[in-house]
C-alpha cells in the first residue's frame, strides 16, 4: 500500500471504501488458484493480519493458507473486517469531533495558549543570551 500509488488505507478509511482497498491489495504472485497452496511469508495481506488480528487467528490463517484451506478473497474480507473492528474507536471519535467542532476549537484556542506562553519565555532567554 503507497500513497503515491493512490492506493493507502487512511485511518478514516470505513465502510465500503475501506472493503475495496483491501480487496485490492497484492497477495501471494505464485497463487493463481484457490486450489493452489499458498506462502503467507510473501503476501502482503498475511503482513496485515499480524497487525490487526490476534495471534490465534493469524496462526490459523497461516496454516490454511498453506494448505489451500483459505483463498485469498476470502483472507482479505476477514482483514478488512478487523481492521475495521480495529479502528471503530476512532471512527467514533472522529465522528464525535465532527459534530462538536466548538470543543475543537477550544481545544486549538488552548494549545495556542499554551505555546505562546512557552514561545514567550523562550524568547526572554534568547534576549537575555544576546544582551537585547
Amino acid at each position: 500500500m503507497s500513497k503515491s500509488y493512490d492506493n493507502s488505507i487512511f485511518i478514516s478509511d470505513r465502510g465500503k471504501e475501506l472493503q475495496q482497498k483491501v480487496a485490492s491489495m497484492f497477495t501471494d504472485p505464485q497463487r493463481v488458484r484457490k486450489s493452489d497452496p499458498g506462502n503467507p511469508e510473501i503476501c502482503n495481506v498475511f503482513t496485515f493480519h499480524g497487525l490487526y488480528s490476534s495471534k490465534e487467528e493469524v496462526k490459523e490463517i497461516d496454516v490454511d493458507c498453506r494448505k489451500a484451506g483459505i483463498g485469498c478473497t476470502d483472507c482479505k474480507k476477514r482483514l478488512a473486517r478487523y481492521i475495521a473492528s480495529n479502528l471503530s474507536p476512532v471512527h467514533e471519535r472522529i465522528d464525535y469531533y465532527a459534530s462538536h467542532l466548538a470543543e475543537i476549537e477550544a481545544i486549538i484556542e488552548e494549545g495556542n495558549a499554551k505555546a505562546t506562553k512557552i514561545a514567550r519565555q523562550t524568547m526572554d532567554e534568547v534576549r537575555a543570551a544576546v544582551k537585547i
